[in-house]
């Protein structure tokens, strides 16, 4: 094989590699989605990122006088989901629901929050001319996750 063969084969096989990472790239490989009970109807929405926290709190007997929602759940949403935000405005003493999230390749096991008594903390809507985003921080008086009841 003379050297020009093998060039135009290395070329060849170069682009196609390239080829091939830049479609697996545009996959979403984790997909996140949070889903509500609104009643008697389901609402869920794709989530593109998902922080909660934890926060004991300091005295004990202060959280039989004033108590507080010690689980939070951060949200960010590409674009405000309407149904969602309907479902926690209308329901003001808190409602349930579940995130999960799961690997679309199958290589990592399933991750599932579930909450109690959720309502919506804080909320904004960013719009610009090529990009927009969503967050919410919703806060719960439960949490298990996969299985582990936090207390």
């Amino acid at each position: 094989m003379n050297k020009k063969n093998f060039s135009l084969i290395l070329l060849f096989f170069c682009f196609l590699t390239g080829m091939v990472q830049a479609q697996q790239s545009d996959d979403k490989r984790m997909k996140i989605e949070i889903t509500v009970k609104d009643g008697n109807k389901t609402v869920s929405g794709l989530i593109r990122t998902a922080t909660f926290s934890y926060s004991k709190p300091a005295d004990a007997d202060a959280k039989d006088k004033y108590p507080t929602k010690n689980f939070y759940f951060s949200l960010d949403f590409e674009k405000m989901n309407i149904a969602l935000l309907q479902a926690f405005t209308k329901n003001k003493n808190g409602i349930d629901g579940v995130i999960t999230m799961t690997d679309t390749y199958g290589k990592s096991p399933a991750r599932k929050l579930e909450f109690t008594k959720a309502t919506l903390e804080s909320m904004s809507d960013q719009l610009a001319a090529d990009y927009s985003s969503a967050y919410f921080t919703i806060g719960s008086d439960t949490l298990i996750i996969d299985g582990v009841n936090v207390q």
